[in-house]
């Protein structure tokens, strides 16, 4: 994940997980309440009860709003079934008109979208997906309609010897409409940067 490529407090720690920061906060409500009932001082009572309610409303606000990055992430999640199940049609459907390949960097001169199609024309041919496992997928919203999505799998192919691990950069985008992808990166295939065009051996 490129560095500049960073969510903020808010976005990590309630709208995306909130579960750690509200966790956090009832056992500072529950601390406060237990040394309310010891000192038997009412007073206390008040900012045990705003802080619990603090971490229900940041609960409730995390369950409920969906980030820029939680879409990415489960569009690449519905990306990556249809790559296995051989559903190589919706997976040149979620293609931006525009998008590119990119080798090694995102920052790396993007090849034409027809280097893309052929790649995943791939999986249905000469690389058909027998067995895939994701082993990582980070997201982070880069706008309120662009997320970038780190992916690794380990892979095994009807042209692979045995499990391949791969790492992708997604880069999605929605627009006017449904996310598409606009860019995808080969970082790594079986722990080697891709050389060329060619990026499935």
């Amino acid at each position: 994940m490129p560095d500049t490529a960073r969510s903020g407090f808010l976005t990590n720690f309630v709208l995306e997980n909130p579960w750690p920061l509200a966790v956090v906060l009832v056992i500072v409500a529950a601390t406060i309440f237990r040394l309310a009932v010891h000192r038997d001082d009412r007073r206390l009572l008040i900012p045990a009860a705003t802080v619990f309610i603090v971490a229900g409303v940041a609960l409730v606000i995390g369950l409920l709003v969906e980030t820029s990055g939680e879409a990415a992430a489960d569009r690449t999640r519905a990306f990556v079934a249809a790559a296995s199940d051989g559903r190589i049609d919706e997976m040149l459907v979620s293609l931006d008109p525009d998008a590119t390949l990119h080798i090694g960097r995102i920052e790396s001169p993007g090849l034409p979208i027809e280097e893309l199609r052929r790649m995943i024309d791939a999986l249905g041919s000469r690389h058909r997906i027998e067995q895939n496992t994701i082993t990582l997928l980070n997201s982070v919203g880069t706008g309120s309609n662009t997320a970038l999505v780190e992916l690794a799998c380990l892979t095994r192919t009807t042209s692979s010897l045995g499990t391949v691990p791969t790492r992708w950069l997604l880069e999605w985008d929605r627009g006017s409409g449904d996310w598409q992808v606009r860019s995808i990166t080969a970082i790594s295939i079986a722990g080697r940067t891709p050389t060329g065009r060619q990026v499935l051996p």
